[in-house]
């Protein structure tokens, strides 16, 4: 998008579609800007990281860039005949179990639509599969470590509705994995395993050094044999959608500021727990969520 984008030397990039969400619960229906670049950029922003996005949106919805510029993030804008949009509806009162339905996706990130930049970690933030390809996630290493969310490539869309399917291309994606995510219901999917800790280990011997698993309850990682988890402590739960995205950016972003993985584990529980209280991206702040931290600890 612009040349200071290239020159400037990043610690975090996120590459993916923002969405057009529609959230409903019950009878209440909210329209926002979601999608794992828009809750994880404001994150990875607020936790002290120089991070910038790479994205595709159809020319109508260019003004769904404003929340970046408004947060002093760079953003590299690539065409799309369609922007992401997705429907979720909340079927419980935790807000765990939801129906998905994606309603438009963009065109796939090809390898040569990557712009030549300086950055730490390079993350592969797609919300769908076939968003980010195989071969784009591999030429993704050429720049950065790489982080996943494994959404991503098992999240497919069956007549419109978003569903989790294992393929073959999982293992060979982790193979150029530094850094992986998944939420409870993927890691189950991948690994056929139902507990957590056991689901990381595994998921990390097949390339990932660092494996982060989300639950509503707590955070797990799997980092050189050993397995690390920090508990989820929100007041309230109107914040749901982004969980997984906001706390795995919040903890790419402390890696790159030097945190020890227990460390930047920590951190990220104490933000996300403070964005599952309020809807939208994290808005708060470092000193926020370093007094969050001191309360947990604690506690």
């Amino acid at each position: 998008m612009s040349e200071s984008f290239n020159k400037r030397a990043l610690d975090l990039v996120l590459v993916g579609a923002i969405s057009k969400d529609e959230n409903i619960y019950g009878d209440r229906n909210e329209r926002s800007i979601g999608g794992a670049v828009t809750y994880g950029a404001f994150s990875a922003k607020r936790s002290g990281s120089n991070v910038g996005v790479i994205t595709k949106l159809a020319e109508e919805d260019r003004h769904l860039l404003d929340q970046f510029g408004d947060e002093q993030i760079p953003v590299w804008v690539l065409p799309s005949k369609k922007t992401t949009a997705i429907r979720n509806v909340y079927h419980s009162s935790d807000k765990e179990c939801r129906t998905c339905t994606c309603l438009a996706a963009i065109d796939a990130f090809a390898p040569d639509h990557l712009p030549h930049i300086s950055t730490k970690i390079i993350h592969a933030a797609a919300l769908i599969n076939g968003e980010i390809p195989l071969q784009t996630l591999q030429s993704m290493t050429r720049i950065a470590e790489v982080g996943l969310d494994l959404q991503g490539f098992l999240r497919v869309c069956r007549d419109s509705t978003m569903v989790l399917e294992k393929s073959d291309e999982v293992a060979q994606a982790l193979k150029s994995v530094t850094y992986l995510k998944a939420d409870a219901s993927e890691a189950e999917i991948f690994t056929a395993k139902t507990d957590l800790a056991e689901a990381a280990l595994e998921m990390a011997v097949l390339g990932p050094k660092e494996v982060v698993i989300s639950h509503n309850k707590e955070l797990i990682l799997a980092c050189q044999e050993k397995v690390y988890r920090a508990p989820l402590t929100p007041r309230k739960l109107d914040g749901r959608t982004g969980r997984g995205d906001t706390l795995f950016c919040s903890y790419l972003a402390r890696r790159t500021q030097g945190d020890e993985p227990s460390q930047a584990l920590q951190f990220a529980a104490a933000l996300v727990s403070l964005k599952l209280e309020s809807p939208g991206p994290f808005r708060g702040t470092l000193e926020d969520v370093l007094l969050k931290m001191n309360v947990q600890k604690s506690s």
